[in-house]
C-alpha cells in the first residue's frame, strides 16, 4: 500500500500543472484605462506607471499560484532595476492583513491595493494571477493569466518587448 501511495505521489509531482498560463498578446489601442490604487500609506499611486514601462500584477493573500510566483517577479524587478516599474496589486484586502502577508513572506517590492477591485473589474481581471505589461507611453502589450515562470527566457522577451 505504501508502494502504491509513493508511486502515485510521484506520479502526481511529475505531472505538468492543470492549468498553463495564459499569454494574450494586446493591441496598443487595447481600451485599459489607467487607475489610481493606493500604496501602504494611504498615497494614491497611478497603474500603469506613467513614463515607465510597467509590469502590474493583481494577486491575493488567499491565491496560492500568486504567492508561488510572487519571489520570481520580485527578482524580474531586481534583473531590470530602474528600466521596469513592477506595482504588486493586491485584491479587494484589507490593508493590515495584506501589510501582514508581505512582511511574513519577505517581499521587497512595493504593494498597492485595489480595495474594492474597481482597477481589476475596469481591466477584466477575473484569474488570479494575471499580470499585464505596459509600455513606456502606458499601452497595453500583452496580458498572462494564471501562474507563470517569470524566470523563463519566454518571461524575458514578453519584458524586454516593453520598451521596443
Amino acid at each position: 500500500m505504501l508502494l502504491r501511495a509513493g508511486a502515485a505521489t510521484g506520479l502526481a509531482l511529475a505531472l505538468p500543472p492543470l492549468r498553463a498560463a495564459e499569454i494574450q498578446q494586446l493591441a496598443p489601442s487595447t481600451p485599459l484605462p489607467p487607475f489610481q490604487a493606493f500604496d501602504m500609506e494611504g498615497r494614491k499611486v497611478a497603474v500603469p506607471l506613467p513614463g515607465r514601462a510597467s509590469v502590474v500584477n493583481f494577486w491575493a493573500s488567499w491565491c496560492v499560484p500568486c504567492r508561488t510566483e510572487m519571489p520570481l517577479l520580485q527578482q524580474l524587478a531586481d534583473l531590470y532595476g530602474d528600466k521596469l516599474a513592477l506595482q504588486l496589486v493586491n485584491f479587494k484586502e484589507r490593508a493590515v492583513a495584506v501589510q501582514r502577508h508581505v512582511q511574513a513572506a519577505a517581499w521587497t517590492q512595493p504593494v498597492l491595493l485595489d480595495p474594492l477591485g474597481e482597477g481589476a473589474a475596469a481591466w477584466g481581471v477575473k484569474v488570479f494571477p494575471t499580470t499585464l505589461g505596459f509600455d513606456a507611453q502606458g499601452r497595453p502589450r500583452w496580458r498572462v493569466r494564471g501562474e507563470y515562470d517569470w524566470s523563463s527566457a519566454e518571461a524575458g522577451r514578453l519584458v524586454e518587448g516593453l520598451w521596443r
